[in-house]
Parts: structure tokens; C-alpha cells; sequence
């Protein structure tokens, strides 16, 4: 069967197809608008994301380096309007081949003798398949396999240049790891960070203009990218769906329920779920119902799905790395007065939300939210003004002893200004949300035994940090999330290759049945978000549940 350009150069009178010896990349060159003295227009076609792609060029005969690009998109949509059908017919032969062999691969991986077995059987992978998931758990170095992958492309011809989607507060880490592991100095690598896809129009457009169809595109921590209608999410898949070759990569692919693998495979290509959007996955895949009648309450059609995403998708479990055991470590004090008066005031009013049957969702989650934070010590009143209501777990840390190089994590920001405080802030690396610009040198000062203490948020510190496992082998949880995917990565910053002692966990928690609850959980290896939504749609069920609280 002739592929989708032969078949199109059929049908385009004087169209030249060209194909590059070194990558075998293929073009269809035609005329479609004439080019002036002052002005030259390229026309072609490519396959760009499994699709035929009109593509144009509008160059300025005497500034090479200004292109026309409004002109170039009016152009494009005339090629669109006048070949629709065409297009259409070429399409529908092409989708006579099963997607899996038309996103087939088959290039020589590269990696060196710093490459480990799993890491090299993961590569194999990726060179076979022009979109792939890659989920590794922490310290498999999933980056070093992209990294190489982006090598091995290169070295066949295929791309010239990287663009990385990853949490901002990775960045500097992941530069760290291209300047280790990447043996070709001639790719660019740009690095942009989920967040700033969300608020920076200037990012955007920078974006747009780096990626063609020679750039290797690897969305990091894509777990994050799982809500397809927020700004974000569109955005980073509107680029996306500009190159032909993509990975993503995480260590958590389900965080919360099925259905955030959706957009982390549409971002791969559309075509490999195939449901044009993400309402027609919801009627596919999910059982949808509760109180509310919005809230994911099952799942159908699974091993379809499955099977779907089966031939895109790589695992490594951490078992390869050959980790020693782990050490549990758990203390608790009991709440003050002032506590245990707000922390009861709380739990009445949501039971009171239970009893008149006008209880939400939302209500639920921010009043154990609340809870939480009178736990940790202090309170937000109905103003919005925080009010410090002591707390017995400093008292009880200092009992403990913790060893010096010990790495903390706390939920909230009000507990990393506690632990400094009480810990001295000439000991202490803050690694949070407040000090974005100066974190990574303070991480610096840790490794390199500046700092006695690394104090961390989750949110910032519990992803993408490497370096930490050589220093030390004790992370304390001054508290903890929900989830237990963001617990599970923080424990991942130590206990990683390259640790060589046994690590110890510390949890520090209150008689509060809240962080019971909370601990009951994450040993289960699930969030309590999960426990709270099989709740809801019973209301015996969820008092209960309140009221032991």
C-alpha cells in the first residue's frame, strides 16, 4: 500500500517528494502561491502527530531570519479549505494500518556504560515507538532514559532540538541531569515549567515557535497534567500536537482515579484512547453518580482502555534498584486546649452539614483541611487572619533528637516557618513556595554540609530532587497530604540509587483522629480523598466516619 504521500503526490500536479537519507523524514513539496522578489513561499505536506500536515514557510528574501507567520496561517487554512477532501481520502486509507504500527519506531538506542539494565530495556522501548508513557517508580532515573532517548533520536536525524514540560521547582535539577548524562552537545534543550504554561502568554508563544517537527517533546511529572480543562493542560497539548515524537513520564500515572490517564495519553496523540474528547471519555469509561450526580463513582469498559494504552506504555518498578528496607518511625502528643476546642468545633459543623442533609463534597475536604491545620498549630478565622494556637509537637521533637542531616516535610507553609524557628534558621535549607528564587542554593548548602536541616513543603521539595539520598537516610514528616503518591515520591528523594544506608521515616502526629485517619491511608497505600468518595453517597456511612473523627 503506498503511504499517505505517494497517494497524495498522485493527485498534486508537478508535487516533488523528498526523503532525507540520514532520518528518512518525508516532505511533499508543491506550489501553491507564488513567491515575490521580496518574498518566498514553501509549501509541503508531512506527517506530523500520525497526520497529514500542510505545512508553510514565508521568508523575507532579504531578512532570512523573518518569517511571515500571520501570512503563513492564512495560507495554511487555504491549503486545508482547497484539499479537505483529498486530505480526507489519504487519511481514510492510512487508517486502514493499525495505529500501533503506524506509530512504530526503529532506531538504534545510545547509551553508555553508565546505563543500567533496566534503563537500557526502557530505552529499547522508547527507540520502537514514536510516543511512549514512561512510569518508573522514584529513582529508576527516568531521566537519564529520556536523555539518551533524545540522543539516540538525534543520532538518527530525526531531532535537532528538546522542549520539557516539568514542575518549576524540578528545573534546575533536570538541567543538572542533561549536563551529566547527555552525551550529544549539539541538541538545544528547552525547559519550560507546568505553572508557567498557566499564567505566561509570553511562554506560549516562545513554545509555539521552538517546536516543529524535529523536536522531541517530554512532559515530566505528567501526573500534573491531569485536568483537560484547565489553562495549563490545553496549552502544553496544543503544542503537543505540533510534534511527532513525545514522552511522557511519571511515577505515578493513576494519582487519584482512572481517569487522569486521559490527558496524559491525549497528549501522545488523540488517536490512541480515540474518543474526540474528554465528555466522550467520561460516557465511555466512567460510571458517574453520587449525591451530587457529578462525582466519579466507577469505571467501565477498563481492560478496553487498558489494552488501548498498552503498546505505548513502559513500567519499571523499583525493585530493580534493590533498596534495603525501609524504617518506620511514629510519635504522638496530644492536642492543646485551644486545640482540641477548634478541632471539636469543626467536626460539630460538619456534622451538622450531615444531619440537615446540605453537606458537600468541597465541605468535607476543607473542614478536614482545617482540622489539619489546627493539628499543626494554628487557625484560620473567618476573616482569613492565622491565629497561632501552639502546638505540642515541637515540645515532643526535641525529645526525640533527631540526627543532624535530617530531611523534613511539612504540608504547610506556617509549619516550615515553625520547624526553622525552633530548628535555627542558620541550620536550616528552606526548599517552599516562598523562596523559589533562592531554594536551589539553599539545597546546595545541604548537600554540600553548610545546613544542618533540609526543610521542605511536599508540594515543592517532593518531586524531581536528586542529591539528597548521598547526604542523608532520615526524612521526617511533620505532616502529611492526602495523597499518599505525594508521600510515597517524597520518601523517594532519599530512598533512591545512591543511598547506602537504611532509610528512616519519622512521622510526627497528634492524638487527633484526623491523622489517624490520615495514616490509616497512605499505610493502605491510598489517599483519603479516595475513602472520602466512597462515602459520600451514603450518609450512615459518612456520619460515622464523622463522628469517630
Amino acid at each position: 500500500m503506498r503511504n499517505n504521500l505517494e497517494l497524495l503526490q498522485s493527485r498534486i500536479k508537478y508535487s516533488k517528494l523528498y526523503r532525507t537519507t540520514r532520518s528518512g523524514v518525508e516532505r511533499l513539496y508543491f506550489s501553491f502561491r507564488p513567491s515575490t522578489r521580496d518574498v518566498k513561499i514553501s509549501t509541503w505536506f508531512e506527517i506530523i502527530n500520525d497526520r497529514l500536515t500542510p505545512c508553510v514557510k514565508v521568508e523575507n528574501h532579504g531578512m532570512r531570519e523573518f518569517y511571515d507567520v500571520h501570512l503563513a496561517e492564512q495560507i495554511k487554512l487555504d491549503i486545508y479549505n482547497q484539499f479537505r477532501e483529498i486530505i480526507n481520502d489519504c487519511e481514510l486509507d492510512r487508517k486502514k494500518i493499525p495505529l500501533h504500527e503506524r506509530l512504530k519506531d526503529d532506531i538504534a538506542p545510545s547509551y553508555d556504560d553508565r546505563s543500567e539494565k533496566h534503563q537500557i530495556d526502557a530505552l529499547r522501548f522508547l527507540c520502537s515507538m514514536k510516543v511512549s508513557a514512561l512510569n518508573g517508580d522514584v529513582g529508576t532515573m527516568k531521566s537519564k532514559i529520556v536523555i539518551d532517548l533524545c540522543t539516540s533520536r538525534y543520532e538518527a536525524g530525526q531531532i535537532k532540538k528538546v522542549l520539557v514540560f516539568l514542575p518549576v521547582s524540578t528545573k534546575s535539577n533536570f538541567r543538572e541531569q542533561i549536563n551529566l548524562w547527555s552525551t550529544c552537545s549539539e541538541l538545544e534543550w528547552k525547559l519550560i515549567g507546568h505553572e508557567t504554561m498557566g499564567s505566561s502568554k509570553k511562554a506560549i508563544f516562545e513554545a509555539l515557535k521552538f517546536v516543529d517537527n524535529e523536536t522531541q517533546i517530554i512532559i515530566d511529572e505528567s501526573h500534573l497534567i491531569k485536568n483537560p480543562i484547565a489553562k495549563r493542560s490545553k496549552r502544553i497539548k496544543m503544542i503537543c500536537d505540533k510534534a511527532s515524537y513525545k514522552v511522557v513520564m511519571t511515577g505515578t500515572p493513576v494519582t487519584e482515579n482512572v481517569h487522569n490517564l486521559y490527558m496524559q495519553y491525549a497528549m501522545l496523540s488523540d488517536l490512541i484512547i480515540n474518543v474526540p474528547n474528554w465528555l466522550k471519555f467520561e460516557e465511555k469509561y466512567l460510571i458517574i453518580g453520587g449525591r451530587s450526580g457529578t462525582e466519579v463513582i466507577g469505571y467501565k469498559n477498563l481492560d478496553h482502555l487498558l489494552g488501548l494504552i498498552e503498546p505505548y506504555t513502559y513500567q519499571i518498578d523499583a525493585s530493580v534498584l534493590n533498596l534495603k528496607a525501609k524504617t518506620n518511625h511514629k510519635y504522638c502528643c496530644d492536642l492543646n486546649e485551644k486545640q482540641s476546642e477548634l478541632y471539636e468545633f469543626e467536626k460539630e459543623q460538619l456534622l451538622e452539614l450531615i444531619y440537615n442533609d446540605e453537606v458537600r463534597a468541597t465541605d468535607i475536604f476543607q473542614t478536614f483541611l482545617r482540622m489539619q491545620q489546627i493539628t499543626s498549630g494554628y487557625y484560620l478565622d473567618k476573616y482569613g487572619i492565622r491565629n497561632n494556637i501552639g502546638t505540642n509537637k515541637l515540645d515532643m521533637l526535641k525529645g526525640l533528637g533527631l540526627p543532624e542531616k535530617t530531611v523534613f516535610f511539612c504540608k504547610f507553609i506556617f509549619e516550615v516557618e515553625a520547624l526553622i524557628n525552633f530548628l535555627g534558621s542558620e541550620n536550616c535549607a528552606e526548599f517552599s513556595g516562598r523562596n523559589s528564587k533562592t531554594r536551589d542554593a539553599e539545597k546546595h548548602a545541604f548537600v554540600h554540609g553548610e545546613k544542618k536541616y533540609f526543610v521542605a513543603t511536599m508540594q515543592s521539595g517532593g518531586t524531581g530532587l536528586n542529591g539528597l539520598q548521598f547526604v542523608s537516610n532520615n526524612v521526617c514528616f511533620y505532616s502529611n497530604s492526602f495523597s499518599y503518591s505525594q508521600r510515597k515520591q517524597s520518601i523517594g528523594r532519599l530512598d533512591r540509587k545512591g543511598q547506602t544506608k537504611e532509610v528512616h521515616v519519622w512521622d510526627i502526629l497528634t492524638t487527633a483522629k484526623i491523622d489517624e485517619r490520615i495514616m490509616s491511608c497512605l499505610y493502605r497505600k491510598q489517599g483519603l480523598a479516595d475513602e472520602i468518595k466512597g462515602l459520600i453517597g451514603d450518609k450512615t456511612k459518612l456520619k460515622k466516619f464523622v463522628e469517630n473523627l
